[in-house]
């Protein structure tokens, strides 16, 4: 993960977002004073964000859980979908 200053970021903040969404690493950003802060594009946000939420039942979460352990098992099923 890289890290930037903020006077750093600043000036370069051009190459740093075309960065960021071209690898999709986040980028921390320290400030000198106050608190520290992370860059990342819209559409990583956004699946962290579907991820926080589709974890947030533990129910939805065994779920999920169960279906990755048959798929690395090999133990998932191929389905037709319907037109």
């Amino acid at each position: 993960m890289e890290i930037a200053t903020y006077s750093n970021f600043r000036q370069n903040l051009k190459s740093y977002l075309d960065s960021i969404l071209q690898t999709h690493a986040p980028l921390f950003v320290k400030r000198a004073r106050g608190e520290d802060v992370v860059v990342m594009s819209k559409a990583d946000y956004e699946g962290m964000q579907e991820t926080i939420y589709l974890l947030s039942s533990p129910r939805n979460a065994e779920r999920i859980e169960k279906a990755l352990s048959e798929y690395n098992d090999k133990k998932g099923e191929a389905k037709q979908l319907i037109d």
